[in-house]
């Protein structure tokens, strides 16, 4: 089966995952984080859970891809991905496994700080309305359902083996 063997060579993937990060020019990947958040994440822009975060920026850091944006609110209510670096006012920081437990619904925020797993830096406020409203959020009927099962098996997997997290 494809998630074991995923699994399996984590380290590999994830060296794969930070070579193409590192070699898509920068505007196409800004545009691709830029537009895939705002699709993902429609439901709580329309609600306006993000008014919060006008004029700030929430830097996301992932070490183990060497990977870090910033995304903010903008005027018009959407939000923008930067791989420029940016005045954040708080950086959240977790590594791959952590944060595909935490997207997939497998872990929470809340755990997985505790554990020292997701480092919040910054203003302690903000980072807080972050990961809680990360918190709420379903990704079943938001991802095509092939992702959506992709995503749950592979974090299953990823609980199965604790020296991934």
């Amino acid at each position: 089966m494809v998630i074991p063997k995923v699994v399996d060579n984590w380290s590999r993937v994830i060296s794969g995952l930070g070579v193409m990060a590192r070699v898509t020019p920068k505007p196409i990947l800004e545009q691709l984080l830029t537009l895939s958040l705002n699709q993902l994440l429609q439901a709580e822009i329309k609600q306006q859970r993000f008014a919060f975060l006008p004029k700030q920026w929430v830097r996301i850091e992932v070490p183990d891809l060497a990977f870090h944006f910033s995304v903010t609110l903008t005027e018009q209510g959407r939000l923008r991905a930067s791989l420029a670096p940016q005045p954040a006012a708080v950086t959240m920081r977790g590594n791959s496994a952590s944060l595909l437990l935490m997207i997939s619904g497998k872990v929470d925020p809340d755990t997985l700080f505790f554990r020292r797993k997701l480092m919040i830096k910054g203003d302690t406020e903000l980072g807080l309305e972050v990961k809680n409203l990360l918190d709420t959020i379903e990704l079943e009927g938001r991802l095509p359902k092939s992702l959506f099962r992709f995503t749950q098996a592979t974090a299953d997997a990823i609980v199965a083996r604790p020296e991934l997290r």
